[in-house]
């Protein structure tokens, strides 16, 4: 199973605010996320960013509606829905992806299961779209864990209002 992550962020490594709001990010972010995700056909994110996601105040889901969704988190109460499937850890959501036919899948955060996925290995591919603003106090692209894994840069595009869309390959 490949897993490519994918993550818009501030010059310093900010993907939200402690409050989990993006607004220092570009909406070119969100279009060329969701043409990604509608290619690859399956997400898998947190229970915090399924929250975030799911707030009609904050995004419009509609552009991922046909995206199968994989949510890791420890809440049991979550139950699946509409594309929308609930596991407990980073190997069962890359199982429930294989179940569901998927050879690839896009994790796209929060930066603890991030640094989960890559405290174990699981990442083959990086895509980084830079903001060109700086945050100062917020949510890490990576949450506090222990894991290094050198990368080779593939690939650094310029996208539209100032981001820098840069894809590396994880080196095992």
């Amino acid at each position: 199973m490949k897993v490519i992550l994918d993550m818009a962020m501030s010059i310093n490594g900010i993907i939200a605010r402690k409050n989990f709001t993006e607004d220092f990010l570009s909406e070119g972010n969100w279009e060329v996320f969701c043409k990604f995700a509608n290619q690859v056909g399956c997400l898998i994110f947190g229970r915090k960013t399924y929250e975030m996601l799911t707030n009609p105040k904050e995004y419009d889901i509609l552009p991922i509606k046909n995206v199968y969704k994989i949510i890791v988190s420890k809440n049991k109460s979550l139950r699946n829905k509409n594309k929308f499937f609930f596991v407990r850890s980073p190997k069962e959501a890359l199982r429930m992806a294989k179940k569901l036919g998927f050879k690839e899948v896009l994790l796209a955060g929060g930066g603890n299961i991030n640094s989960e996925f890559m405290r174990l290995g699981l990442v083959d591919e990086i895509f980084l779209n830079i903001n060109s603003v700086i945050v100062n106090n917020g949510i890490r692209v990576f949450g506090e864990s222990d894991f290094e894994h050198k990368l080779k840069l593939l690939e650094i595009k310029k996208l539209k209002e100032d981001i820098l869309r840069l894809h590396y390959k994880v080196l095992k």
